[in-house]
């Protein structure tokens, strides 16, 4: 099993090393240690879902930012 939240990334491969910071949808193992993320899907069916979607990722900004190495 294992769950997923939003969190800000800084993926600096994706900017020639430099900080480049993208809000992600993160994977955690069964320990809680990052293992994968991509890009987030900000869609859905209705406006109320597409509300509650922005409130997760939302909270992604609570939290502090992951680092490429965080997935090694």
């Amino acid at each position: 099993m294992f769950t997923w939240n939003h969190r800000i990334v800084n993926l600096k491969s994706e900017n020639g090393g430099e900080d480049w910071y993208c809000l992600q949808e993160v994977s955690y193992n069964k320990k809680g240690k990052p293992y994968g993320y991509c890009d987030p899907c900000t869609g859905s069916e209705d406006m109320k879902s597409v509300k509650a979607l922005f409130k997760l990722m939302n909270q992604a900004l609570k939290h502090p930012p992951l680092q490429e190495e965080d997935f090694k």
